[in-house]
């Protein structure tokens, strides 16, 4: 199964980038209004919380409670960063780049996870490399989603392939793959949508944030998992013209 979307006609395709934005638009209005909304009942929460915790010292029962929900004001604090993350992002600044270029500095950022898990990652840059108007750290932010989340799901001592290459219209195209279970069916369609996860306690914003971020790249995000085959993201993001 593949949430990838099929060739569209020049025109078609220019539609289908607008309708996407407006949608992504959407999410980013619903996340932000979210985040605001559960900001102040959160800190309400847990500065009653702490109070409780200074005024009373001897009851193990009252403090192994205050323990839990200070644990669930810290899970509830990160769903608002990434709520806000994607809802209300800096704005893209783009520039001429070279895309498998922010690649190498995303993977050896998460040279710490790979080991953990004895995963390599294998990554062949586009010959020729492309050049893209990208925003470094957004770009990068994306890459580094994407990156995490193959590992997450790669078996241990597998590996992740990266792979590039440059189109024939200067496009880069970047395939990445892993050899982990399937995405559910359930889940499948609504992968790059915020707060979809099949990891519990997980904000689910991750693939949600690349989504967001190849869209203001003129780009697209698309993937397939299938029972066997592990699973494959694919980024396409235009080359710069003129």
């Amino acid at each position: 199964m593949t949430a990838a979307q099929p060739d569209l006609a020049p025109n078609t395709a220019v539609q289908s980038r607008v309708s996407q934005r407006d949608r992504v638009k959407v999410s980013q209005d619903i996340s932000a209004g979210l985040a605001h909304e559960l900001r102040n009942p959160v800190f309400a929460i847990a500065s009653a919380a702490q109070l409780l915790r200074y005024r009373i010292t001897d009851d193990p029962v009252i403090e192994k409670n205050i323990g839990r929900i200070m644990r669930e004001v810290e899970r509830l604090n990160a769903l608002v960063t990434a709520l806000l993350e994607y809802g209300r992002p800096a704005p893209v600044q783009l520039a001429p780049g070279d895309p498998d270029g922010i690649w190498v500095d995303v993977i050896a950022s998460h040279r710490g996870d790979l080991e953990a898990k004895a995963v390599l990652a294998q990554h062949t840059p586009a010959t020729p490399r492309a050049v893209c108007n990208i925003d470094p750290g957004q770009f990068a932010q994306a890459l580094s989603s994407v990156l995490s989340n193959a590992i997450e799901a790669a078996p241990e001592g597998s590996d992740v392939a990266i792979v590039s290459s440059t189109q024939a219209d200067g496009a880069w195209r970047c395939t990445v793959h892993n050899d982990g279970p399937p995405v559910s069916a359930y889940i499948l369609p609504r992968v790059f949508e915020p707060l979809v996860s099949s990891k519990p306690g997980h904000p689910g914003t991750g693939l949600a944030i690349a989504h967001r971020i190849m869209c203001d790249h003129s780009g697209t995000i698309a993937l397939d998992s299938a029972d066997g085959g592990g699973t494959t993201l694919t980024f396409k993001v235009p080359a710069v013209h003129g």
